[in-house]
Formats: C-alpha cells, sequence, structure tokens
C-alpha cells in the first residue's frame, strides 16, 4: 500500500492539519510554548515516522511532547508505534479495541483529561458512544478549535461500523457541540474543516436516519431496501447507518412501539 502525506495546513493560531493518505485521515499539530501535541498517527509505523518527521518540522523548535489517538480504527492509531518516547494518550478502552500488536497508550483516561503545552492547553474528553464506545474529542479552547475524530466527516459521510452506537451518537454530539464556542473550527477525522452550522446539519442528518431506523425497527423491518432519494445521505452509508442503529434495538432488547391513535397515546 502506498502511503503519502500531505503538508500540515494552518486552521487557526499554531494548530495546523495534514492528511494522511490513503485513507484521507485528518492529522492535527497543536503547538504551544514548551511542547506540542499531535492528533492520530496515520495508518501504520511507518506512516508515523513520516509524520512524526512532518510534525516536528512545523513546530518551530518546540519538541512534540504529546500523541492522543481518538479511537481504535487502523488509519488513526495505526502509526502509534512511532511515538513510544513521548506521552500518548487514548480513552481506557482505545488497548482493548486495537488490533493485536498495537502498542499501549501511556496515559488512559475514562472521561477526561488535559495537557498543558505553556501557553495554552488541549482539553480531552469522551462524551460517550457514537462511531466507537471510546471515540475522544481534542478540544484547544485558547485557539477555538476541535478535533472530532470519526465523530464528524466531511468527505463521506460517517461510517457506522459495527462497533458503532447511532442511538447514542447524537447525543454524543450535543455534548460536544455544548463546550464549543460559535466560531469554533471543527476538524473531522477526514474530509475540510466545518464550522458549526454544518456540524448542526450533520448532527440533524444523524437524527433523522435514528428516528427512520426507529420507525422500522417498530415496524419488524430491517434497512435493506427501505431507503429513498428524500433521505439525507446516499444508499449505501445510510442504510448501513439504519441497519447498525436497528441492531443495537435488537442487542438492547427494546419493545416495539406500536403506533396508537393520538387520543388513545396521550
Amino acid at each position: 500500500m502506498e502511503y503519502s502525506l500531505g503538508p500540515f495546513v494552518p486552521v487557526a493560531d499554531r494548530v495546523l492539519v495534514a492528511v494522511a493518505e490513503p485513507e484521507g485521515v485528518n492529522v492535527g499539530v497543536v503547538v504551544g510554548s514548551s511542547g506540542a501535541l499531535l492528533v492520530d498517527t496515520g495508518s501504520s509505523p511507518d506512516q508515523g515516522r513520516a509524520i512524526r518527521a512532518a510534525a516536528e518540522g512545523v513546530t518551530g523548535g518546540v519538541p512534540l511532547t504529546h500523541v492522543v489517538v481518538t479511537h481504535a480504527h487502523d488509519d488513526h492509531v495505526g502509526g502509534l508505534a512511532a511515538f513510544g518516547d513521548l506521552v500518548t494518550l487514548g480513552h481506557e478502552h482505545l488497548g482493548r479495541a486495537c488490533a493485536e500488536g498495537t502498542p499501549a497508550v501511556s496515559r488512559a483516561f475514562a472521561m477526561a483529561s488535559a495537557v498543558n503545552l505553556g501557553d495554552c492547553h488541549v482539553e480531552l474528553a469522551h462524551f460517550g458512544r457514537g462511531h466507537t464506545d471510546h471515540d475522544v474529542v481534542a478540544v484547544v479552547p485558547g485557539r477555538k478549535v476541535a478535533f472530532l475524530g470519526d465523530l464528524m466527516e466531511t468527505s463521506a459521510e460517517p461510517s457506522a461500523g459495527p462497533d458503532s452506537w447511532p442511538g447514542e451518537w447524537g447525543a454524543s454530539l450535543d455534548w460536544v457541540a455544548g463546550m464549543l464556542p460559535r466560531d469554533c473550527v471543527i476538524v473531522p477525522g477526514h474530509g475540510p474543516a466545518l464550522d458549526m452550522d454544518g456540524a448542526g446539519t450533520q448532527r440533524g442528518e444523524m437524527q433523522w436516519l435514528h428516528e427512520r431506523a426507529q420507525s422500522l425497527y417498530d415496524a419488524g423491518k430491517g434497512a435493506a431496501g427501505a431507503w429513498a432519494s428524500d433521505w439525507p445521505w446516499p444508499q449505501e452509508p445510510a442504510e448501513r447507518f439504519v441497519a447498525q442503529a436497528i441492531l443495537r434495538m435488537r442487542e438492547a432488547g427494546r419493545p416495539r412501539r406500536r403506533p396508537t391513535l393520538p387520543l388513545l397515546g396521550s
């Protein structure tokens, strides 16, 4: 597989983003006065080493001191081995979810952590299940930037895989939105940055799809064949999201709700 890394491009004061191919992953660097933090590590140890070299080349001589991994999918955690001498951070469930042979982070947390980079700090938080059960958001409040990992994507629709929790995803995003300023730059896991309005639109699309999943589940139906042209996402990602939502409802043993007349249901 051919790996490459685009240039680090500023999105705010001393906050830069590069795209790691072939997966199109956004890799971030936050530079403070005494240290710098990297967000995500690419797809392989070799790519991790290339990312490290490129990141150290844009810090202005400030040492790279910390690395945070947003979740355990290979395109985000695969390069972690290149950073074993630094402080590496992730959710406490990250190691359990990683592929065999992936090194453990040196600092795992359940809810929140913070990194002091001198003249700025980075807040790390897990707001609940969504893309995975261990998503981490990295917020740089002083520079109004937030890295959301794959809780959001703009190069394609968010991916709901077998380890996703569509029914809880929206609530997790609501918690994230509640701590961000209105003019925050949001860096998704893949694709161009977006603003709060764009993030709200994607959150609303997820809510629409989850309500569709609830209706199908209550009717005893699945996602296959349910898609229609008025759905907010193309057929494949929409059906995948809805199918995973229905699966989670089945796993939880959620009772099916029968439709009632307005007076009977009041």
